[in-house]
């Protein structure tokens, strides 16, 4: 991606690092003197910070409250829509989640509203109080070349365009070959898990990109025709990490609709049941 980091560090980006409370010593050092206004130079882009008053002070994953004065431009962090390398805004410490079920949240140092799905360059991974210590727990991490799918057995690593994982509460990861397991392992995990401990992370291919997505945010097309894509074990939920892309999947046939549409929470034993009933007890 071009530009990805910027050379120029400008008032307002200064201003979201070092946060609001260093504004006034931050003034001197940037120009202002006695309470003299500042110009904004020819061709800097000004920040455009339209957001539902919901979003305007509310606090982020990592505790932080959001000053709408010391926000920075979605370009100068080269912001975009969908994730890069498994990792995306849903997750990020500064991330303000969705307050009024529009299915977008906020930044306390990018400006506008944030699709949870979205990445910039000041992404940090939130660990919440049940992460410990330097693990990986809330990541993806590369499957091993001998791990076993949870649900199926297959090797995992074989199907490197298609398979996922997840890990729970304890630190216990899993591996799938596919979606469709594990998906199937996330609707009856008492089938399959190691672990009582509650799932904590899932992360699925998205059909577009190809990269890993996270499974919990995820949209995903109800795919039943087992010749569309020639995948492994036959049939899958086809995962997106942007409603839009799902939309369009399954725009492109007549036998699915956006009613076919779902999230990871709408997976229980009766869709189990239709991408893996024959492994299901």
């Amino acid at each position: 991606m071009k530009d990805r980091y910027s050379t120029r560090l400008d008032r307002r980006t200064m201003l979201a690092l070092f946060g609001s409370g260093s504004a006034a010593a931050l003034a001197g050092c940037l120009g202002g003197d006695d309470g003299a206004e500042t110009t904004t130079p020819a061709g800097t882009e000004t920040t455009s910070d339209e957001v539902p008053d919901a979003y305007r002070t509310a606090t982020a994953l990592n505790g932080n409250e959001r000053d709408p004065g010391s926000l920075v431009a979605k370009s100068d962090l080269s912001y975009q829509p969908e994730p890069k390398n498994g990792q995306q805004c849903s997750g990020c410490a500064y991330y303000v989640p969705d307050k009024n079920d529009d299915g977008v949240g906020a930044c306390t140092i990018v400006e506008g509203t944030i699709e949870p799905t979205g990445y910039c360059t000041s992404y940090v991974a939130h660990e919440d109080e049940t992460s410990s210590g330097d693990n990986q727990a809330r990541s993806p991490t590369d499957v091993p070349q001998d791990a076993q799918c949870a649900v199926c057995n297959m090797k995992a690593a074989n199907f490197p365009t298609w398979n996922a994982q997840a890990v729970h509460a304890d630190d216990t990861r899993e591996f799938f070959c596919t979606s469709g397991c594990a998906t199937t392992y996330y609707a009856v995990p008492g089938e399959f898990a190691d672990t009582d401990a509650d799932i904590a992370g899932l992360w699925v291919r998205d059909m577009e990109s190809r990269d890993l997505v996270d499974g919990t945010t995820a949209y995903y097309a109800l795919e039943t025709d087992a010749d569309r894509l020639d995948d492994p074990m036959r049939v899958n939920p086809a995962p997106f990490a942007a409603r839009e892309d799902a939309v369009a999947y399954v725009d492109e046939v007549e036998y699915l609709t956006e009613d076919d549409i779902v999230e990871l929470a709408a997976f229980d034993r009766e869709l189990a049941e239709q991408y893996r009933g024959q492994l299901l007890e």
